[in-house]
């Protein structure tokens, strides 16, 4: 009987254990694009749900016809607000106002829409601030009090004046063209780097800057920050600590003023809050999207240019209907 000889290669093949096939690797997408897919798909749905019922339950079209025409155009308004806020990170406040009061909205009440509508935003950016270690605690129990205090007096004062909107408008739209004045400022000095070697004058009286903003933000719809942290950062202090904790106390500001506002008005415009909250909440998922889209400078000079006008045709409407 002949002995059958295998090569090694062949021995190699019957002995060496069976790999299961190479599976082929799934192609994943870019994580910005799925989320734009994501996004998509909910606003088409949300849209068919819309029309769906528009179309087949008579209810739903009377309560819709029912609202007034300003939520919506609030609702547009604040979207857009919102956006620019995400983008250059401030004028939400001052924008909000502004457009307020040229639609007719009293000074009070205006102030009260866009205090409520920032509350959640500002909890949550708190929120986060302090998760990261942003908040200065220190500076904190420096600013909350005299904040609080400073925007409860204003949102009483300008409540209790909302019977004299006709002359409280027009001081409030002298305080929203200057602060358009200080945006457009910014804006040209936005690529302006400090020079070598320049020192700064530490605030100490933090106090009495944060009842000074308080007070300033519940009679103009704003400017907290603009006032504030702009003075903390130009004091020397550190821009990020000082950024986490305005914004953390800008929440309890928010609320305590819109609580003061709401307790003391006779009547809140509703319309104009619902609208610039839900407009604002639309806004949010993208606003930090656009944000690496579009030139912050840019976006600066309009907002300012925007104010500033608006409140020039405010004051030029009371002083006409004085002469």
């Amino acid at each position: 009987m002949e002995k059958v000889i295998q090569s090694p290669a062949a021995a190699t093949a019957k002995t060496a254990p069976i790999e299961p096939p190479a599976t082929v690797p799934t192609a994943k997408l870019p994580a910005g694009r799925a989320r734009l897919i994501w996004w998509t798909a909910a606003v088409l749905s949300l849209a068919i749900l819309l029309i769906t019922a528009w179309l087949q339950i008579p209810g739903f079209r009377t309560h819709v016809e029912e609202v007034p025409a300003t939520f919506y155009y609030f609702l547009i308004a604040g979207f857009i607000f919102a956006m620019i806020d995400g983008a250059i990170g401030m004028s939400y406040g001052i924008t909000s106002t502004t457009f307020s009061l040229s639609m007719g909205i009293p000074p009070a009440s205006a102030s009260t829409a866009v205090h409520i509508s920032e509350i959640l935003s500002n909890g949550i950016a708190g929120w986060m601030h302090f998760k990261m270690g942003n908040v200065n605690k220190k500076l904190f129990k420096m600013l909350i009090i005299p904040g609080i205090t400073g925007a409860v007096i204003g949102a009483y004062l300008l409540s209790s004046l909302e019977h004299y909107s006709t002359y409280t408008k027009p001081v409030v739209s002298l305080y929203t063209f200057i602060l358009g004045a200080i945006i457009l400022k910014r804006a040209i000095n936005i690529k302006r780097k400090a020079s070598a070697g320049e020192s700064h004058k530490k605030i100490k009286r933090i106090g009495i800057l944060g009842f000074f903003g308080g007070f300033i933000d519940a009679i103009g719809g704003g400017g907290w920050g603009s006032i504030v942290l702009s003075s903390l950062i130009a004091g020397g202090r550190h821009p990020r600590f000082s950024l986490g904790t305005v914004k953390a106390c800008r929440f309890f500001i928010a609320m305590l003023s819109s609580l003061t506002f709401v307790t003391v008005l006779s009547h809140v415009h509703w319309d104009a809050v619902v609208g610039l909250v839900v407009g604002s909440a639309i806004a949010s998922p993208i606003a930090a999207r656009v944000s690496n889209k579009i030139s912050a400078k840019t976006i600066m000079l309009a907002v300012s240019v925007i104010v500033m006008l608006a409140s020039v045709k405010s004051i030029y409407g009371f002083i006409l209907k004085m002469l």
